[in-house]
């Protein structure tokens, strides 16, 4: 099984608020209109394997978990704050 790292191709505006970028499920809609319905809001639209022109691709995910905490904490200075995270191939 290989370990996928994906980086979002645009950071998060400062000014918007986390619940609507992030990956969550939540209720819409309030009892008084009927319509507390569930649904799935996906935040970070666009991911992308490539980053500074690598690919990292790992059989371990122990090797992936590495690599992704050391994209996180360069994050902020050499990937403009972006995201990071494992999908497994």
């Amino acid at each position: 099984m290989a370990y996928k790292i994906y980086m979002e191709l645009t950071a998060k505006p400062s000014n918007l608020e986390d619940w609507k970028w992030d990956e969550t499920d939540e209720p819409r809609g309030t009892q008084q209109n009927g319509h507390a319905d569930w649904k799935t809001h996906v935040g970070g639209y666009a991911w992308t394997a490539t980053i500074s022109g690598s690919v990292f691709e790992y059989y371990s995910e122990s090797d992936a978990t590495t690599k992704l905490n050391e994209l996180n904490t360069s994050s902020s200075t050499s990937y403009g704050g972006r995201r990071f995270k494992i999908i497994e191939a």
